[in-house]
């Protein structure tokens, strides 16, 4: 059996990856998304840039002939080499397997953008000082750094640094910077000092091998057991570390068959522990488990307990819920149920997969017309006509000053930003704006085409939401809030001029998840609308991809690019239109 440090990463992150990643089969992969495959270049780029002023080698071997490689790498430690560059160490033998070649090509190609790798060959699988004799460890460090100090070749030993485009220390990386060490001992015959990491914003981190290798070794143990014995992990939906796993959809389709309890939102991992030790495994169960016994549970504070109740008794019965007054705190976890890879918008929307069909409600009915939409540098976009605003119930607009609820005023204004993270820019600002009183919309993109625009199209925006001082921005999730204060403060805006219209943002987000309880896999803006029956023109559109758009775009100047991003921004904001409108006749349905 081989592991490979890239295997150890996988198993820290999801034990069922790791395990499909070595017995299942790779063609039912996912194919990588345009935004993973960016985000892999952007970790070789950064790993070149982190190399651009160091002298080092690199071994050369065929391609996934470990054994070839290892043998170039021991060759450059012996003699001396300064920094060697991705070599190849091996601790156990070669040629001791005892189970089926399994392929890995979904280890290397799959792996998150810190990663940058490409897919190697079929190997066996197993490891060394541990449970069998027939296992064998291969690691690749990053850099091979010469130190003084006694080896078996000479005067000299290595110390490993691994280079991550990660900003942080994560403990996965620190545990394989262990799994580097355990390795290079007993290549050198002597034990490494210590191990380095280099971050994108912290520079050089040391790993203290001395806490990380104990906890290394006992992953180790419990990763080689669950491959021997082909033990296969329980499925659990986790939509921000699942999202760009290449085993997604079929981990999604078992789950979605069992109606697995990951599937609500709320449902952690740490909370599902608890619901099983419970024996509360389906969504049945949880839906009948008195809030008041979970309670009693530290996985379940802040009357989280009732809300994960709540929120299998909406599923069960495939219909919204009012949530209680007093109950509409969010619980810790409900944030990694925002939008999926949205770049930027991770900090308010975290990243990001969208694959629900649900029932749509009956108020889900056209009744406003939609207008000619007129993006700004781009080319005119259709609107999207999948579905439109429920009517509100009441007759005439309620003053937004005067709504006990939502703001319902004559003019609304629906706002989505998209952005670049890399470059730190906000390159297009989506305006819809809604006249209800003559049923009309008009759509609004202030479109920075370069970075050197963006201080344009903020004013621009402004203009436009002054041309209407007194109605009331709807938005989804955070970032427009932020973003809208760092602009505001980054092209040295009068306060005059930006401080009254932060006082008309209305996030919408944030009144969903504090009012009702959904059938939804996520409170994100894609599950919610498209369980209200709206749908995006795009279907494979998403915020990630417009950064991949907007980079392609930088590098092209293929304006149909731009055209695509518009078109998904304007679909967001209409979506945050329907959302907002169907919650508006779901509160005032419940009206006391």
């Amino acid at each position: 059996m081989l592991i490979t440090d890239k295997l150890l990463l996988s198993y820290q992150r999801c034990h069922l990856r790791a395990f499909l990643d070595t017995c299942g089969d790779w063609k039912q992969q996912d194919p990588p998304s345009d935004f993973l495959l960016k985000l892999m270049r952007d970790s070789a780029t950064y790993q070149q840039q982190a190399l651009e002023h160091e002298t080092y080698q690199q071994p050369y071997y065929p391609r996934g002939d470990w054994e070839a490689g290892a043998a170039a790498t021991l060759s450059l430690m012996q003699q001396g080499v300064d920094r060697i560059y991705r070599g190849v160490l091996i601790q156990g033998e070669f040629g001791q397997t005892n189970g089926a070649t399994t392929s890995l090509v979904g280890i290397d190609s799959q792996y998150f953008p810190e990663f940058g790798e490409i897919p190697e060959t079929s190997v066996h699988l197993s490891s060394s000082n541990l449970p069998s004799s027939n296992i064998t460890l291969i690691s690749r460090p990053h850099l091979l750094i010469k130190q003084p100090g006694k080896s078996k070749f000479g005067d000299w030993s290595y110390i490993t640094t691994d280079i991550w485009l990660s900003k942080r220390p994560k403990q996965e990386y620190q545990i394989i910077a262990a799994f580097h060490a355990q390795v290079l001992a007993s290549v050198q015959e002597t034990m490494p000092e210590t191990a380095w990491l280099m971050l994108r914003k912290k520079g050089l981190w040391q790993v203290n091998l001395d806490q990380r290798t104990p906890q290394m070794f006992e992953i180790l143990d419990d990763c080689i057991q669950m491959i021997e014995n082909r033990d296969k992990p329980e499925v659990f939906i986790s939509r921000q570390k699942c999202n760009l796993c290449g085993w997604y959809t079929i981990c999604h389709a078992e789950a979605e068959s069992i109606k697995h309890l990951s599937l609500l939102p709320g449902v952690t991992a740490s909370r599902y522990a608890r619901l099983k030790t419970l024996e509360i495994t389906d969504v049945e169960a949880l839906a009948n488990a008195s809030s008041e016994l979970l309670a009693e549970y530290p996985e379940f504070p802040d009357r989280v307990a009732f809300d994960v109740v709540q929120q299998a008794q909406s599923h069960l019965l495939n219909q919204p819920l009012l949530r209680e007054e007093g109950r509409g705190k969010k619980e810790e976890g409900r944030r990694e149920d925002e939008e999926e890879g949205r770049g930027k918008k991770d900090e308010g929307r975290s990243e990001e997969a969208e694959i629900n069909q649900f029932i749509i409600p009956e108020m889900a009915v056209n009744s406003l017309v939609i207008a000619k939409s007129e993006p700004v540098k781009t080319t005119e976009n259709k609107p999207a006509t999948s579905c439109i605003p429920a009517p509100i119930l009441r007759k005439k607009p309620i003053p937004y000053s005067q709504s006990v609820f939502l703001p319902i005023a004559p003019i609304e204004l629906y706002f989505d930003i998209e952005a670049e993270p890399e470059l730190n820019l906000d390159y297009l600002h989506g305006v819809l704006v809604v006249d209800r009183y003559n049923n009309t919309e008009k759509f609004h993109g202030f479109l920075a085409e370069s970075a050197a625009e963006e201080g344009a199209i903020w004013e621009q925006f402004l203009e436009l939401m002054w041309a209407y001082p007194i109605a009331p921005i709807f938005h989804f999730c955070d970032y427009e809030v932020k973003t809208f204060k760092r602009l505001a403060k980054l092209y040295n805006t009068p306060a005059y001029l930006w401080k009254p219209v932060l006082k008309r943002f209305v996030d919408i987000h944030k009144q969903v998840t504090q009012k009702a309880i959904m059938p939804v896999e996520s409170y994100a803006l894609k599950p919610i609308a498209r369980w209200l029956g709206f749908d995006w023109r795009d279907a494979k559109a998403n915020g990630a991809q417009c950064v991949c758009w907007y980079d392609d775009w930088l590098k092209t100047g293929d304006r149909s690019l731009l055209e695509a991003i518009v078109r998904y921004n304007e679909d967001d904001c209409r979506a945050t239109y329907v959302v907002k409108d169907w919650l508006t006749n779901f509160l005032l349905n419940h009206e006391p």
